[in-house]
């Protein structure tokens, strides 16, 4: 996990977030979801849940771009040891799970107000 963090933020430019979901594949899952739940009421349920979730997924780029600002200004600090670098990383794996935890609690609070064949639809056409 530590690992992916570490590259992410190398790798990843000012663009990364370090999140497995993005805001795009949000947008186009609720759009899909509109299009396939039938029942006002759940879909309703879904865009809330939708919603809170890309909330989630803000927070922690603000979390993650903050990390990283630290995290630079310790690479240039030429006393800054390996303890201090490591604090911030563990910091930032500590809100990285927390984030994908929520994460998942919204999709499974997605996933239970479709129908399975609602969701597999959704589902399928993201992929393609």
């Amino acid at each position: 996990m530590l690992v992916a963090i570490i590259i992410a933020f190398f790798l990843g430019g000012p663009n990364a977030s370090g999140a497995i979901l993005t805001q795009d594949m949000l947008k186009s899952f609720e759009r899909l979801a509109q299009q396939e739940i039938t029942d006002p009421v759940r879909a309703e349920a879904v865009m809330q849940e939708v919603a809170a979730l890309r909330d989630e997924l803000k927070q922690f780029d603000k979390t993650f771009a903050k990390s990283g600002k630290v995290l630079t200004e310790l690479y240039k600090d030429h006393d800054a040891g390996p303890a201090r670098l490591l604090v911030q990383l563990d910091l930032l794996n500590d809100e990285w799970e927390t984030a994908q935890s929520l994460a998942l609690d919204h999709r499974f609070a997605i996933r239970d107000q479709m129908t399975k064949d609602e969701w597999a639809a959704a589902i399928a056409q993201m992929a393609e």
